[in-house]
């Protein structure tokens, strides 16, 4: 089946728009999330959009902005990219790279992000997703020495990308490269609390990103039976109550690490 990039890297910036949102969040939001299967991709996307919370690259510019230090061991590999040959490793690492580009951006780290978008188009090309390389490679060099700008080029494809978006006959590819995405960040954020451990901001946006998972949790629940998802769902779930005292004492470092455990341990049954 050919995909269309655009509906994946929209699902991938969408899954951060709402990743500062805890469990009460939009009513619009959780009604997409517990009837994924019954809307339409694009109608999904539009609400995500009207969330005031972050978009990915948005995510990785705060942490910045908080005087997180630059993790050189942060992101995956590129490397890696090789070893990942099934259609499940293919869509989960699309989505890990996508948000380690973001990353790189963030941080204005030209080589890399170069590295790191040639990498997530030749993967997307791995998929059979349909994508205009050339157009999309020749936008981010136009703008490589302006992280404003470039942040522009990534939300208006995110935005562009809305009228091409069908129905959900490419959910369970979609929600791989979503739970890569989320993975990826939130293994990220837990990297970069090394350096930011008396940071309260930081910590904050951190767990504001873990929360998420919630939402994740959802989109996989009628997936729980399948061996592409089940253990991605168990291991979420069982997420959801050390996140829960974490948010209780945001001060208490072992409540952290708890948490920061379990995602190191996704994040390399991913990678």
């Amino acid at each position: 089946m050919k995909h269309s990039f655009k509906t994946l890297l929209s699902l991938a910036l969408g899954s951060i728009i709402m990743m500062a949102c805890s469990n009460d969040g939009n009513k619009k939001t959780q009604k997409a999330a517990s009837e994924i299967d019954d809307v339409s991709i694009s109608q999904i996307i539009e609400d995500f959009e009207n969330i005031p919370t972050p978009t990915s690259i948005d995510l990785m510019k705060m942490v910045n902005s908080l005087g997180v230090s630059y993790v050189f061991d942060a992101t995956n590999s590129l490397a890696n990219q090789e070893n990942y040959l099934s259609t499940k490793q293919k869509a989960l690492n699309l989505g890990v790279y996508s948000a380690d580009l973001s990353y790189e951006v963030a941080y204005q780290r030209k080589a890399e992000t170069e590295e790191y978008l040639k990498c997530i188009l030749e993967m997307a090309s791995d998929l059979n997703i349909s994508i205009d390389a050339n157009k999309i490679s020749d936008k981010f060099q136009n703008n490589i020495n302006n992280v404003e700008e470039l942040t522009t080029v990534v939300k208006d494809l995110f935005k562009d990308s809305q009228y091409i978006l069908n129905q959900t006959s490419q959910t369970e590819t979609a929600l791989l490269f979503l739970v890569g995405s989320w993975v990826e960040s939130a293994y990220i954020c837990v990297t970069a609390s090394d350096l930011a451990s008396n940071n309260m901001d930081f910590i904050k946006v951190a767990v504001s990103h873990f929360e998420y998972s919630a939402t994740i949790l959802k989109y996989l629940e009628s997936r729980k039976d399948n061996a592409d998802f089940s253990e991605f769902y168990e291991t979420l779930n069982g997420l959801q109550g050390p996140i829960e005292t974490l948010k209780a004492d945001m001060n208490d470092l072992e409540k952290f690490e708890a948490v920061a455990g379990i995602i190191k341990t996704m994040r390399n049954s991913i990678v």
